[in-house]
Order: C-alpha cells, then sequence, then structure tokens
C-alpha cells in the first residue's frame, strides 16, 4: 500500500517540478516574444546541431558564459598583480589605479573591496576565484538557468531536441488571440 502511495507522491512532484518550468518559460515568452524568439533561435544555432538544441547545449551554453564572465572579473585582477606573487594588495591597486581614468578608478576600488573578504587589504587567490565564481553567477544566474534549461519543455515531438520550427509554433501559440 505504501508503493502506489509513494508513486503518486513523486508523480506529482514531478508534475509540479514541470509545471514550474512551464510557467517560468511563459514568463519570459510572454515579456517579449520577438526578442525571446530571436534568442532562443541564436542559441539553436550556436549551441545546437542539425537535429536542433538539446541539453547538452544549453549546458555548455551556461558554462560559456560564465566561464567569460570568471576570466574577465579574474583578468583584472591579474592585471593588477604586478609583482605576479598572485595577490593583489592596496599598493599594487594604487598603482594600477593612477593609471586608469576616473570612472575606472572607482570600479576597481569596489571591485578590490569586494574581493577582500577579510579585509586584510590584500586580495588572495582564493578571494579572487570568489569574486570570479560571483561574477560568473551575476553574468547568468540560476534563475536565468533555469528559463535556459526549460526551453526544453517546447521540444513538441518529444525527440530531445529542440528546432526552430518547434520554438516559433511556441511563440504563435502565445501571441494567438484568445
Amino acid at each position: 500500500m505504501v508503493r502506489p502511495v509513494m508513486i503518486a507522491v513523486v508523480v506529482g512532484m514531478l508534475a509540479s517540478a514541470a509545471m514550474a518550468e512551464e510557467d517560468v518559460l511563459a514568463e519570459a515568452m510572454g515579456r517579449n516574444p520577438e526578442r525571446f524568439a530571436d534568442m532562443v533561435i541564436d542559441l539553436i544555432a550556436g549551441f545546437g546541431g542539425p537535429e536542433g538544441l538539446q541539453p547538452d547545449g544549453i549546458e555548455a551554453h551556461i558554462a560559456l558564459e560564465r566561464a567569460g564572465a570568471r576570466a574577465s572579473a579574474l583578468r583584472r585582477f591579474l592585471a593588477m598583480d604586478l609583482d605576479a606573487d598572485g595577490t593583489v594588495d592596496r599598493g599594487e591597486l594604487a598603482i594600477s589605479q593612477r593609471a586608469a581614468n576616473a570612472s575606472v578608478r572607482g570600479r576597481m576600488e569596489r571591485q578590490f573591496a569586494a574581493a577582500d573578504a577579510n579585509g586584510d587589504g590584500r586580495a588572495d587567490a582564493g578571494e579572487m576565484v570568489a569574486t570570479g565564481q560571483a561574477a560568473a553567477l551575476r553574468a547568468l544566474g540560476e534563475d536565468e538557468a533555469k528559463v535556459l534549461r526549460a526551453l526544453m519543455t517546447l521540444d513538441a515531438d518529444r525527440d530531445g531536441a529542440l528546432s526552430v520550427a518547434e520554438v516559433d509554433a511556441a511563440v504563435a501559440r502565445l501571441e494567438a488571440p484568445t
């Protein structure tokens, strides 16, 4: 008797998760259907194959976007590490700021202060990595990743790949008068 109840609970949970995915996706589509379609079609072209976009393509896109943001954040710190010791201290920050324009100096100060988590006046390798990770999540946060992963719910023929035709059909259904 426990087993059927357990199965019903699991099926209910899966159905709720699927509905939540569809709700997230419907909200994203509803904001600007044309922009949404363009973004997904670009994603299919860039990360899909001949069959269309598959979950591994979505994950590759997420990873690449986050890696780019992480690399950009780390690159800024590496450029300030004047003695190549793997840390940036206030002296190196000051020298780097002198070479920058006013708006960049302020941004450098803000980024350094955010990276120096323990307040010791130095951004060490661990703090820089944490700053890079934070930049990666700001660039493509979990909410946006959920929307991207939910794209697979538009795979109408359930072949495991999202095609441009399926995206167009989903947007047309959204825009159709009710």
